[in-house]
């Protein structure tokens, strides 16, 4: 079974810092040289929460948990950049 994995990036060019969502196998340490992320979960200026699937090139599976969690702390993150006040 496969895990999630969730990167943290401030980007100049961004509106907010921004998550990305990677897939690690079982048992598998995060590595960054092998860095792949399928999503972003990011705050947009107008401070709506937008998830990006990124195109990967092979099927991807998420299991209903999965989703969950993903949806959990993308709103978590969201409350956050809201409660910060942080301006563009």
């Amino acid at each position: 079974m496969t895990q999630l994995s969730f990167e943290f990036f401030s980007d100049v060019n961004a509106p907010h810092a921004y998550i990305t969502v990677s897939m690690l196998e079982d048992g598998e340490a995060y590595d960054p040289t092998k860095f792949n992320p399928f999503m972003e979960l990011a705050v947009e200026k107008d401070n709506s929460l937008v998830l990006t699937v990124y195109e990967h090139g092979k099927d991807l599976s998420l299991t209903v948990e999965q989703w969950d969690e993903i949806s959990r702390r993308a709103r978590a993150y969201h409350a956050e950049v809201l409660a910060s006040g942080e301006d563009w």
